[in-house]
């Protein structure tokens, strides 16, 4: 199959999924939905509608490139950033293909509706999107690089967590959980990194933020709290029901994930032995006992949430759990 396939870049996560749709045997063009340069981050604080005059010319250089191709399936990861005319021009420059979207946002962070029309399959990581408007549901995966991590675990009770701080609120629940851990005797390595937009809203609200780090971690450090961490703290989002990239990094790589995401105890894959769901923010006394109980079935990893299987269902057009669920439009 001749895949043209744009996304949004994010840590490395969209070419790694064109590498497994090569290794599948199809042909991926692959491009950015939207540039990477610093004038362009610049321009969407302070100009925003000069930023989308130049997102516009951006997309209609990536159809001039490709008009022509004969392309069997254009795939979109993430969407609404593409205006309403340059999707009805992709539709005209490829008549043939079927246009495929899939989200790895959910819309009460950014909302695609509106875009819904041009596509023929639209697969999303939140599973409330998917029950309420008819999508089909596919959770995120875990890389190759993550799969049959090995354990290098000396102290059970050990926890990390890599990631954004994209709002004050998750800082404070990192640094009280960060407090409990100093008071309980439990490990806990964390790798905070944020912007300055938002360390400014850490300031407007007088939080004193110790431990931030500048862009993303470097993959050997990550590797390196993974295979020595026997557990992961996951401070979902609350705008969203999908799960993070954390909660299936370590399900496939065996270890215990801590999270608040409660809709997690409906998955096929919830056991409380290994998954333990926080009753509240800020109520951290069960943690202690749930990392004493081993996990029942350490060597389970979880092959269908893997990258693999993940880029199979993606070019089906189906949804994981149930391939009949959502609904092609």
């Amino acid at each position: 199959m001749k895949i043209l396939m744009i996304a949004l870049h994010y840590h490395g996560y969209t070419e790694a999924i064109a590498e497994e749709l090569r290794l599948l045997g199809h042909e991926v063009r692959l491009h950015d939905l939207q540039p990477r340069d610093l004038v362009m981050r610049a321009l969407r604080v302070t100009a925003p509608k000069l930023w989308q005059a130049r997102l516009n010319k951006h997309h209609s250089t990536i159809l001039k490139a490709e008009r022509g191709w004969a392309a069997d399936l254009v795939l979109f990861i993430q969407a609404h950033q593409m205006s309403h005319t340059n999707f009805e021009r992709f539709r005209i420059a490829f008549p043939s293909a079927r246009f495929a979207l899939y989200n790895w946002d959910s819309l009460a962070n950014h909302d695609y509706l509106d875009k819904a029309q041009y596509f023929d399959t639209i697969q999303t990581f939140d599973p409330d999107d998917a029950e309420r408007h008819g999508f089909l549901y596919l959770p995120l995966f875990a890389s190759r690089q993550f799969q049959d991590v090995p354990n290098r675990v000396k102290n059970r009770r050990s926890v990390y967590f890599v990631g954004n701080i994209v709002n004050p609120k998750r800082y404070t629940a990192l640094d009280n959980f960060r407090r409990f851990c100093a008071d309980h005797e439990i490990s806990f390595r964390l790798y905070m990194a944020c912007t300055p937009v938002v360390r400014r809203k850490l300031a407007r609200q007088k939080i004193s933020a110790s431990g931030l780090a500048h862009g993303s971690i470097d993959v050997a450090e990550f590797r390196d709290m993974l295979e020595t961490s026997h557990a992961v703290f996951d401070f979902a989002n609350h705008a969203q029901s999908g799960y993070t990239m954390r909660i299936f990094e370590n399900l496939c790589g065996g270890k215990k994930i801590i999270t608040n995401n409660r809709r997690i105890e409906r998955e096929t894959f919830f056991s409380p032995d290994r998954i333990l769901v926080l009753p509240n923010d800020g109520q951290y006394e069960s943690v202690p006992d749930f990392l004493d109980i081993p996990i029942e079935h350490p060597q389970e990893r979880f092959s269908h949430y893997t990258i693999q299987a993940f880029a199979v269902h993606l070019t089906d057009g189906t949804g994981h759990d149930n391939p009949s669920h959502g609904v092609e439009r």
